[in-house]
């Protein structure tokens, strides 16, 4: 991930270069353009040659704005943006195939299912396959609050709709165990600390983790490094010092098992976080919700 951004950075830094005329022998020269030749000519489409070579197709290389990395999008700042708004689409695409599903089996004559709507567990179930491993699945890689609240809000909406339950969107997340966004990002980056961590010392994440230890004090804010340091100060402060003595049961499993058994650790004290959060948000006159608190 951070060579590709770093590749990608420096594409850009070439590309801006590449617009600067360049003076040879007195003469000012305007650097060619970028092009892949294919040993594959396609004879149909002769504008696709702006030189005269007889054997090879040419096609011009576009910029990019944006691309994918292994399904995450990355934009030129990379600011998350364009990832959040990718990750909201696949989210939308899939609350409508959830919604799609039901009325599909109610009414289609060869597989005519019309109790499924009318279970509010399948459904759930439903929607916890197309719509929310898409929030899931880069969380730990938004670092703007402001837009893990949106996707805290796309989810909200889009959980309510799917169950026509229209109440407080704490109560709901309650009732389904889904935690919010935030924790499960504590969670995420901890875990990632941890494997980095504890990785072989032979690997190169391991080398790239040590080599970054003795700059936690200077890196920017909001940087993953930071990310990371500050999630784990808000789910297990204890761990902060990474040198420091792991839990009976985690020392004692087996190496392989170590980041399972350190993820269950995690996910007990992303409880406790989650009883704080409702606390904090259900404080005043005790409601439905309150009875999540005890």
């Amino acid at each position: 991930m951070w060579m590709t951004c770093v590749s990608f950075q420096l594409m850009l830094a070439t590309f801006n270069a590449r617009k600067r005329p360049r003076n040879v022998q007195g003469q000012t020269l305007w650097p060619a353009s970028f092009h892949i030749l294919s040993m594959f000519p396609d004879c149909a489409n002769p504008i696709h040659r702006p030189h005269s070579h007889p054997l090879f197709l040419s096609l011009l290389l576009q910029k990019l704005t944006q691309f994918d990395y292994l399904g995450l999008r990355l934009d030129l700042k990379m600011n998350m943006k364009a990832a959040v708004a990718s990750i909201l689409e696949k989210a939308n695409k899939g609350h409508s195939l959830a919604l799609a599903v039901p009325d599909s089996l109610r009414y289609d004559k060869l597989h005519s299912n019309p109790t499924f709507c009318s279970s509010p567990v399948e459904m759930l179930n439903l929607w916890k396959s197309c719509v929310l491993p898409h929030f899931l699945l880069y969380l730990h890689y938004i670092s703007a609050a402001s837009q893990v609240q949106i996707l805290q809000t796309t989810l909200n909406r889009s959980l309510s709709t799917t169950l026509h339950f229209y109440g407080h969107p704490t109560a709901l997340l309650a009732d389904t165990s889904i935690p919010p966004l935030y924790i499960t990002q504590n969670l995420q980056l901890a875990q990632f600390r941890f494997s980095l961590h504890s990785s072989p010392p032979d690997t190169v994440q391991h080398f790239l983790w040590n080599l970054g230890q003795p700059l936690l004090q200077v890196v920017p804010l909001y940087t993953l490094e930071d990310r990371m340091q500050t999630a784990i100060c808000h789910v297990d402060p204890a761990r902060r010092d990474p040198a420091s003595p792991l839990p009976h049961n985690i020392s004692l499993a087996k190496l392989l098992n170590k980041e399972k058994s350190f993820k269950k650790y995690l996910e007990s004290q992303c409880s406790d976080q989650w009883r704080k959060h409702l606390e904090l948000t259900l404080s005043n006159p005790p409601g439905r919700v309150r009875a999540y608190v005890h």
